[in-house]
């Protein structure tokens, strides 16, 4: 299918079957979050991506009705402030002002496939829905350090950026804030690379294929619009309309599991690389920077440049960077730095 967006009224019901019959990966979002059992009556926005790729950091938004929004940013304060109250008024639980988008209620990855070379996890980063929040402060991630080679208490003011990191393993189910900023890294130390050169590989699947669908949850159609110019119910990639409407409803309702019991799924714990003992001498150190790519327009970066400088942690540099990317199953949180 590819990144064409579609979108699915949940719970699936049998009255929508005469108008269409769903596909097999809308039946097994609708397991999942039957099983899940924590969302009721919403949206679930979906799309697919069958290979490895860099993808920048990003949190995922209305994507038409941002680009509909950008054509005011051109225009005076007046209108920006009138078109904000506006989005505010039809949107009042997925509009945020103070980024001017429209976010889902949570986003997924639902990872499929993953080739024997692949180590392209997802990173995410709680909280922070931009570039430009890459460089604000976060009041409960602020830090009081300690510099252990002083005598005198030197306590100094260290704000940390932390960073979830998700490998790719088949069966998993990530899910997070749809506000959050999230990345894929290609190569795996891309963050920490002056420049990339050559094409990446691409296939044989069974060694670079990275299968993957992703879906975000977004309020049901009573309460607000579904996305912008997204298909909604209408399977236009799978589907047929049923011809003969006595069709016998066995054949088209579920043929077998799409995902097994809740009780049986796995809760995969966040391992950090934090340390009580943090010293402040290596702060600045070139070795440690790291360079992460940003996704989209100056405002959808909420930032001039394509990339933000961030600070490897103290302890480890940029090694514990590397060791967590490279990671094949294990989830590490990382607790990076602003410069």
């Amino acid at each position: 299918m590819g990144t064409d967006h579609q979108c699915f009224t949940f719970p699936l019901s049998s009255s929508s079957v005469r108008v269409h019959r769903w596909n097999v990966i809308e039946e097994t979002l609708d397991a999942i979050l039957r099983e899940s059992s924590d969302i009721g009556g919403c949206i679930v926005e979906y799309w697919t991506r069958q290979d490895w790729r860099h993808i920048e950091a990003h949190a995922d938004v209305d994507e038409n009705l941002s680009k509909h929004i950008d054509k005011y940013s051109s225009f005076d304060d007046e209108n920006n402030d009138n078109n904000d109250i506006e989005m505010q008024y039809k949107y009042p639980s997925t509009y945020k002002t103070s980024h001017g988008h429209r976010y889902p209620i949570y986003g997924h990855v639902l990872y499929l496939q993953v080739g024997s070379n692949v180590r392209g996890p997802t990173c995410v980063f709680p909280e922070r829905s931009s570039g430009g929040d890459l460089l604000r402060s976060i009041h409960h991630h602020v830090e009081s350090v300690k510099d252990d080679d002083d005598d005198e208490d030197n306590d100094f003011q260290l704000t940390i950026v932390e960073s979830v990191i998700v490998p790719a393993v088949a069966g998993r189910l990530l899910r997070f804030n749809g506000r959050d900023l999230h990345t894929v890294p290609r190569p795996t130390d891309v963050w920490m690379l002056p420049f990339v050169k050559g094409s990446p590989e691409y296939e044989p699947e069974e060694v670079w294929g990275r299968s993957v669908i992703l879906f975000n949850i977004w309020p049901h159609p009573h309460n607000e619009e579904p996305p912008l110019d997204v298909p909604l119910d209408k399977n236009e990639f799978w589907g047929w309309e049923l011809e003969d409407e006595t069709t016998d409803l066995q054949e088209i309702q579920t043929l077998g599991a799409f995902c097994n019991p809740f009780d049986d799924w796995d809760d995969v714990p966040i391992c950090s690389n934090a340390s009580s003992s943090i010293s402040s001498t290596s702060v600045e150190s070139e070795s440690n920077q790291l360079k992460v790519w940003l996704l989209g327009n100056e405002r959808r970066r909420d930032h001039p440049l394509r990339t933000v400088s961030l600070l490897a942690p103290v302890n480890g540099g940029r090694d514990v960077v590397r060791k967590a990317l490279s990671e094949e199953s294990r989830v590490t949180k990382l607790r990076l730095r602003q410069q």
